[in-house]
């Protein structure tokens, strides 16, 4: 489906109104909108499990996001991809492979720059874009909060499930009620799970490292 008949198509629609939950101040679904066009910056750290062909595979990685076009990508595990860098910043993408002791440089023009995007709903938040993605998607809102156990963490906290459907996709996402940022993420395919993300730690607007953006020299 084209993305004018996606526009032309695809409206909001509120299944349930979530009920109240301890610490909520918005509707989820405004709130989310609101936080990600206010976004400034965004460090994370991601687990991200993907399943394909009956099996599946884990990568944990460090996440740093900052509007519009500042990215960096640390993988830490497995062992086998542990250091493995990507940086965008504006128009210039580099990676990093140490594995095979290999640097790449790209304009973004030239394929580079677009791997954020696997993490669906995600990226649409940092890159400002959550309320494009919502408006151009079937969107359900939990009938009530729910609570979520933090993975790697003793920690249980309150979250609204949001469910985006796009064509064959959906997207399962759970905002933290305390300030609407997505923790988790189920992709499908169908009903098929294709991947999951799960937040392990986040800042919101926090202070950065110009230094973690600069591209290395060829």
């Amino acid at each position: 489906m084209t993305t004018i008949r996606r526009l032309l198509m695809m409206t909001i629609l509120v299944a349930a109104v979530a009920l109240p939950c301890l610490g909520q101040t918005a509707d989820p679904i405004e709130a989310v909108c609101a936080i990600s066009q206010d976004l400034t910056a965004y460090t994370a750290t991601i687990r991200m499990t993907q399943h394909q062909d009956g099996s599946d595979s884990q990568i944990e990685f460090t996440f740093d996001f900052v509007p519009p076009d500042r990215m960096r990508i640390l993988y830490t595990a497995p062992t086998t991809v542990d250091g493995q860098t990507m940086i965008l910043n504006g128009d210039k993408f580099y990676t990093y492979i140490p594995a095979l002791s290999r640097s790449v440089w790209q304009d973004v023009g030239e394929g580079g720059g677009n791997q954020g995007q696997e993490m669906g709903f995600l990226y649409d938040f940092v890159t400002q874009a959550a309320a494009d993605a919502l408006e151009q998607s079937v969107v359900e809102v939990g009938e009530a909060c729910e609570n979520y156990a933090v993975e790697g963490t003793d920690e249980t906290i309150e979250v609204n499930v949001l469910t985006l459907a796009i064509d064959d996709e959906r997207q399962v996402v759970w905002l933290n009620v305390l300030d609407a940022a997505p923790v988790a993420i189920s992709i499908y395919n169908n009903d098929d799970l294709v991947l999951e993300l799960r937040v392990l730690d986040y800042e919101i607007n926090g202070t950065f490292d110009e230094a973690w953006f600069v591209i290395p020299e060829k």
